[in-house]
């Protein structure tokens, strides 16, 4: 409690220093927020919070059973061993606190937006709460998915713990159409944009010397990762270097995406008002030139395309040694429990919040769900209960995790990575990690550091906006078809970057790629001048 109390002062000094420099209007910060919210009590619930709970005892008396709401979670590994348990630890406190029962889903992230799609397009498996991030929160809001939480004021009534950690200008960014279908976790809404991380044993094999700064990070530059990437080659041939993934304008630049695709992007977000295409960009240009050349220095394997296996445990099997990333406060410590290993992050960008940084992880409640106030009730406690969080985040003490003199948890003794039964590595999925006991090797102040990171962080023009693609869904279809033929053939090295990239533009403007920018371009200036009065 005390570590609570901390936060929140600190919290209010920065909330207090960004009001008064409110008038910077080049830098649109976004602190203020807290990571504790008082956990509702018999002495503090609301009458209507109160009265939903006494029904649902009423009803379980009646018939023995209790409400179930599901949570369904994504993992690089899919289920962890321990979930059975740690389901049943957390619904000791449910049933006695709530009168309701959680049911966790833990699905492996390759495989997660279409199980989930065709669960809630079928509606033949229970599904309340999801990443909606994950199938594209547009998308799952335009078919339907999405449970509109300010309806009734629903959130507001019985979201109160969410409501009081979520800002509401954050709140606002999660909005489509004027409609709130998501909530944020507690997390780090800044990014520091490229940053590659690569096994320290591997540097250290090749005698590689680097000096890691504050953030626990290298500062380094394109030219120089391809110079450690030769000697990683030459020394263990029979590794791959890289492992790609999809996410190279996504975390691997500051470019703002406007809306979660592709088709018109702001190159430079914190000035430039300006909607482009992405792939007539230099920047695309420069990057994909990069990935064919190093596909043919042998740095990428050639079934790239084809193994949807997550980059972090793709090294975690000691095939490969690197990757592209995000990186942020405490980024070491969670990278290298995915990786398995003692990862070095290499920062090549710098902090900024896109327009998406809000919804880039998004909590969104089904349309079809058939309790929304015990969902919603549900989740409001998986905000503000420190037990409950840490049962969710980092398992049960003394099985999972044991807690140091100074406040720091680790693995208990003959637990490691590779036989832990409840270590997902997801913590920044999960709506509160911050009301949770922090891992060895993080500051004891790891939420007010990230909580100043987003202070500092320079800010998308865009945040908060949302593109609209409602009257363009069979334009969206089209390109996205494209695009999911071509790019990643280009931004993994498979097609020569001059040809393909022309080739790919070609067909997404017969698609309608530049009536869609231009409804983009339009839609965002009619939002800008709204937000900004047109300065």
């Amino acid at each position: 409690m005390k570590t609570v109390k901390k936060l929140i002062v600190i919290f209010l000094l920065i909330s207090l220093m960004l009001t008064l420099a409110a008038c910077d209007t080049d830098k649109t910060t976004s602190a203020g927020e807290t990571s504790a919210a008082p956990d509702i009590t018999e002495s503090n619930m609301s009458a209507e919070y109160k009265k939903a709970i006494d029904e649902r005892r009423a009803e379980h008396e009646k018939t023995g059973e209790y409400k179930k709401i599901t949570y369904a979670l994504y993992t690089w590994t899919g289920r962890p061993v321990g979930l059975d348990r740690i389901q049943e630890a957390m619904n000791k406190i449910l049933r006695e606190k709530l009168c309701l029962e959680i049911e966790l889903l833990a699905l492996d992230f390759a495989s997660y937006r279409q199980d989930i799609q065709l669960y809630l397009t079928n509606n033949n498996r229970q599904i309340d709460w999801y990443g909606g991030n994950v199938l594209g929160y547009t998308s799952c809001v335009n078919n339907g998915f999405c449970y509109d939480l300010d309806a009734d004021n629903l959130l507001a009534t019985y979201g109160p713990g969410i409501e009081e950690l979520v800002p509401q200008k954050y709140q606002e960014a999660c909005k489509y159409a004027g409609h709130l279908y998501g909530i944020p976790p507690i997390k780090d809404y800044a990014i520091t944009a490229t940053a590659i991380v690569i096994g320290k044993e591997y540097l250290d094999a090749i005698g590689y010397e680097y000096k890691e700064d504050e953030k626990q990070e290298v500062a380094s530059s394109w030219e120089e990762i391809e110079a450690i990437y030769t000697q990683l080659h030459e020394k263990f041939p029979d590794k791959y270097v890289f492992a790609v993934a999809d996410n190279h304008f996504g975390q691997g630049s500051v470019i703002d995406n406007l809306g979660n695709d592709w088709f018109g992007v702001l190159l430079d977000p914190t000035k430039d008002r300006k909607v482009v295409n992405l792939m007539e960009s230099d920047e695309w240009m420069d990057m994909v030139k990069r990935m064919n050349r190093w596909n043919k220095m042998g740095f990428i394997p050639p079934d790239a395309l084809t193994d949807k296996t997550s980059s972090s445990a793709k090294i975690k099997s000691g095939a490969y040694m690197s990757m592209l990333a995000q990186s942020k406060p405490g980024y070491k410590t969670q990278i290298s429990g995915e990786c398995g290993r003692e990862m070095i992050v290499f920062r090549l960008g710098k902090d900024i919040i896109k327009s998406s940084g809000i919804t880039s992880v998004i909590t969104c409640l089904n349309r079809a769900t058939s309790d929304p106030v015990a969902a919603v009730q549900l989740m409001n406690e998986l905000y503000t209960d420190p037990e409950l969080s840490t049962l969710l985040v980092w398992g049960e003490e003394g099985t999972d995790y044991v807690t140091d003199p100074d406040g720091h948890i680790h693995f208990p003794d003959g637990v490691d990575t590779r036989n832990a039964e409840w270590y997902h590595t997801m913590n920044w999925e999960m709506p509160n990690q911050y009301i949770c006991p922090v891992w060895v090797g993080d500051s004891p102040d790891l939420g007010s550091m990230i909580m100043e990171f987003n202070a500092q962080a320079e800010t998308s023009i865009a945040l908060g906006f949302t593109f609209d693609n409602s009257a363009y869904t069979a334009e969206y279809a089209a390109l996205q078809n494209i695009y999911d033929e071509y790019a990643n053939q280009l931004l993994y090295g498979f097609l020569d970057p001059v040809s393909g990239t022309a080739e790919f533009n070609d067909k997404l403007k017969k698609a309608g790629l530049n009536r869609y920018i231009a409804e983009k371009q339009r839609q965002f200036d009619v939002w800008y001048v709204n937000n900004y009065g047109g300065k």
